[in-house]
């Protein structure tokens, strides 16, 4: 899965890709470098993030997915909309999104559960300490994960993912005792997309406090993989699918 920032904000790519033109080029290019889904977001979710309008939210994202949605006619990918508001999902499946990405596991919006339903989205429902009931520990992040994942499922969803959430609301050493367990969460029927591309732990730890954070990424990722991850979110396609393939040859 590739990120396409449509933000001015974001903690790593904020502002390279805020024209609807250059976040489609910029997906192209991912696509282009073995992207299998691209993941588009219109609000940062960055720690401190100032929150935007569902206006300025959809004024950020649908052209973008309506340019990227004519390509799926030559290219074979999905197209993930990022977002926690019911209203841009539905809009932005209505444009050509299959996927909804929603990192606070449709606890911020209660209509999220219906317009997954009426929409039959493919699901990400990921676990944000803000939302989530209990600590961010291994087993209370795969209980809450279960649980929003099972309502899902019992109202209809499927094709659900579930994503721990790494460096939402977390501590360091949370954050790498999920990466290093996270065999627990891929041992339930629920298949795990993991994001931890450029993330702010790396930069944690020790020998590694002016890291581009590149390579310490791409290892979290292959660890995770090989752990039964099935889905890694990255900022660096090129990169990320040279390692998978190398790792699958190695490995197969």
């Amino acid at each position: 899965m590739g990120i396409i920032n449509c933000t001015p904000d974001s903690f790593f790519d904020g502002g390279r890709h805020c024209k609807p033109k250059e976040a489609f080029e910029h997906g192209l290019k991912l696509l282009d470098n073995g992207a299998d889904i691209l993941d588009i977001g219109g609000e940062s979710t960055r720690p401190g993030f100032e929150p935007i309008s569902k206006e300025e939210e959809l004024a950020r994202v649908i052209p973008v997915i309506e340019m990227l949605a004519k390509e799926q006619s030559t290219k074979n990918f999905q197209i993930s909309i990022d977002t926690t508001k019911a209203n841009v999902a539905l809009k932005a499946v209505k444009a050509g999104a299959s996927m909804i990405n929603d990192i606070s596991a449709m606890e911020q919006d209660r209509e999220m559960l219906q317009t997954i339903i009426d929409t039959n989205s493919s699901t990400v429902l990921q676990h944000t300490l803000k939302y989530a009931v209990g600590t961010s520990s291994v087993q209370d992040v795969k209980n809450y994960l279960l649980k929003r994942a099972e309502l899902l499922e019992m109202h209809g969803g499927k094709n659900i993912f579930i994503d721990p959430g790494i460096g939402f609301g977390k501590t360091q050493e949370e954050n790498l005792a999920l990466i290093a367990n996270i065999n627990e969460l891929c041992q339930t029927k629920f298949p795990v997309l993991l994001g931890v591309s450029r993330k702010s732990y790396i930069a944690k730890i020790n020998g590694l406090e002016n890291s581009n954070r590149l390579i310490p990424s791409i290892v979290s990722g292959i660890v995770a993989v090989q752990k039964g991850v099935k889905i890694l979110r990255v900022h660096d396609v090129l990169e990320t699918k040279e390692a998978l393939l190398t790792l699958g040859s190695i490995m197969p």
